[in-house]
């Protein structure tokens, strides 16, 4: 069913469900016979609710779910995660020298690639990039001296994660949080990088 293209009136008592797009977000929106709106994200797969009255104006769907963006980021993450957990092995686990060894060879011949050509897209160049073991990130930024870390085990993840973590990191050389800038700036470089921090979420507890 369509969005209302700016309010909608009922009389009757039937609920009015249908989906919209806002930043990213796939929010099923549930009109019925209520005084407020109410923003849930329900398990198990995360997904965004809005339940509203009737006349209410899709403005204001938008506008609630802009200003909390934050909130439904760290809500989903956590859902995903618990899901995660009980589907995946954790790619920390089981490591030994030769696997530890490996994965360096696999970043180091593929990180200097990723890394050659957004650098150049974001303006931005690390000091340093160095490879470690991270119980619970996938990677970290220091702005004040450039140098960025990256987590060992992202050499066992499909690349295009690792490249949106190389992504995310490097857009914190001009964004230090993770706020209204910071999503504006990496959405103009990967308009899907929520859609692959969730998918991060099937490889472990980070």
């Amino acid at each position: 069913m369509g969005s209302p293209a700016q309010s909608i009136w009922h009389t009757g008592n039937m609920p009015q469900v249908y989906e919209l797009e806002i930043d990213g977000f796939q929010v099923t929106v549930i009109l019925k016979s209520v005084k407020n709106m109410y923003l849930r994200v329900k398990p198990p797969q995360a997904h965004v609710e809005v339940t509203a009255p009737y006349y209410v104006h899709q403005k204001d769907i938008e506008k609630l779910i802009r200003e909390r963006s934050d909130w439904i980021d760290t809500a989903r993450d956590r859902i995903l995660l618990t899901q995660s957990q009980h589907t995946n092995p954790n790619l920390l686990s089981g490591w030994t020298p030769a696997k530890e060894e490996k994965a360096r060879q696999i970043l180091e011949s593929t990180v200097p690639r990723l890394l050659s050509r957004w650098s150049t897209v974001i303006g931005r160049q690390p000091t340093r990039i160095t490879y470690r073991r991270m119980k619970t990130r996938w990677g970290s930024c220091t702005p004040s001296t450039g140098r960025i870390r990256l987590n060992l085990a992202l050499a066992f993840v499909p690349e295009g994660l690792l490249e949106y973590v190389l992504v995310h990191e490097l857009t914190h050389l001009y964004e230090r949080g993770h706020g209204e800038g910071f999503r504006n700036r990496i959405s103009g470089y990967l308009p899907d990088w929520r859609q692959k921090r969730r998918a991060l979420n099937s490889y472990g507890s980070y």
